[in-house]
């Protein structure tokens, strides 16, 4: 996109050679015939010769940015957009803008959402470069959101799943299954504490009701607080958490805990994201006191983005200690996806996930691979509302046929994000 976008802009910008030597315009059209034919180092000579000859006009000091961009000279780049936009102060949204890309392209987030403001502010008359900025914050928010602010999510999905079982999460053998219409409902809160110290505050709850298997329907509130430090490129937070769960209308688990959190910007458009959870599991029934124990989690993320298309890698390592063997597995995931999401109307998200659980303390040893595939049509609202239509697909193989099963889900739902 950053390519295309600095060969509009670099076709967009007219030159006057008024006053300027021969020799200075003949580099000029040189640079610019090389620049065409991405010969982008003999693009950059010819520029600079026809700067050093004489010409001294924006367009040249632009496009011998453009060209040490090309060449992966960011600095150098930055250095030169930063000139234009002393020397030439109504090209300041334009050197802000190309500041931005540098700035992304060293995976300096923070100096590149700043850089992109300054594009956006600078811009009033030039409508092309206010939607450029805005595309480009756009694609940094969800990294970058400024540590005193509040976010937030509400989410319901209606649907039906023909095969109501507890085995994808919890690992219990329920021993009964059956198809059912339902509903869920998740909301979510972040926000600093007082004093913009970095430390903040998070909680959540999740409902999902089962309209003809009740004894499955389930509840969680969880809530926690979190320190977020920001070191160069790094974003790291560390914190605790605490929640509580029902199944089936009855008190089911409590759970208490840390977790820490690593971030980094890879380059212009991906991240790598590290996390690492410890739950304490206290059952609240005697009916469940199996599920007494501890949980660790390792989840290791790489995501790449661009223009509304999102790639996301995803692995997990899940070791559990709990009373009951039986649902005490320790777990290796992966999960892949794709989503397209535009800024306003129609998206779609493609996605496989790979699970394997290993119950070794049982006495006779079970084994199981699940796999889930996920595709979804979305439509995004300029408002942040998001509706979707979302189709699963769940296929679990054990070693104990009575742990294998299959699992269809369907469901329409609105998400808004604020």
């Amino acid at each position: 996109m950053a390519g295309s976008v600095l060969r509009i802009l670099f076709a967009s910008i007219l030159f006057a050679v008024t006053g300027a030597t021969f020799a200075a315009g003949e580099s000029w059209d040189f640079g610019k015939q090389a620049f065409e034919n991405g010969d982008y180092a003999a693009a950059l000579t010819y520029f600079e010769t026809a700067r050093d000859d004489g010409l001294d006009g924006p367009a040249v000091h632009y496009n011998i940015g453009v060209s040490q961009f090309k060449l992966g000279h960011y600095r150098a780049a930055g250095q030169t957009f930063s000139l234009l936009a002393d020397l030439f102060p109504k090209m300041r949204g334009l050197a802000e803008y190309n500041r931005g890309l540098v700035a992304r392209r060293l995976g300096e987030t923070t100096e590149a959402r700043a850089h992109f403001l300054q594009a956006y502010e600078h811009s009033p008359d030039d409508r092309t470069i206010r939607v450029l900025a805005s595309q480009r914050l756009a694609e940094l928010e969800p990294d970058v959101r400024m540590v005193s602010q509040w976010t937030g999510a509400f989410g319901v999905r209606i649907g039906d799943d023909d095969n109501v079982v507890l085995r994808d999460e919890a690992g219990f053998p329920a021993g009964t299954t059956t198809d059912s219409a339902m509903v869920d409902v998740f909301a979510a809160i972040q926000g600093p504490w007082s004093g913009g110290n970095g430390f903040r505050f998070d909680a959540s709850a999740y409902l999902i009701k089962y309209f003809d298997a009740g004894d499955f329907d389930q509840t969680e509130v969880a809530g926690g607080a979190f320190y977020d430090w920001r070191f160069d490129n790094w974003r790291i937070q560390a914190g605790i958490h605490a929640g509580a769960g029902s199944l089936g209308g009855e008190a089911f688990s409590r759970k208490t805990g840390g977790h820490a959190r690593a971030r980094r910007h890879i380059g212009s458009n991906s991240v790598v994201d590290l996390r690492y959870t410890y739950d304490n599991v206290t059952d609240s029934n005697s009916l469940y006191a199996g599920i007494a124990g501890s949980r660790q989690q390792i989840d290791a993320r790489y995501r790449w983005y661009e223009d509304g298309h999102r790639v996301q890698v995803r692995f997990w390592f899940e070791l559990n200690d709990r009373d009951d063997p039986g649902v005490s597995p320790d777990r290796d995931r992966i999960a892949v996806d794709y989503r397209y999401q535009p800024e306003q109307g129609v998206g779609y998200e493609v996605g496989i996930d790979m699970r394997n659980s290993n119950y070794d303390q049982l006495t006779s040893t079970r084994e199981e691979d699940l796999v889930t595939f996920r595709a979804a049509l979305t439509y995004t609202f300029k408002n942040n509302w998001e509706v979707l239509l979302e189709y699963r697909n769940s296929d679990n193989d054990s070693n104990d046929d009575t742990f294998s099963y299959d699992r269809r889900q369907i469901a329409l739902g609105a998400m808004k994000l604020f």
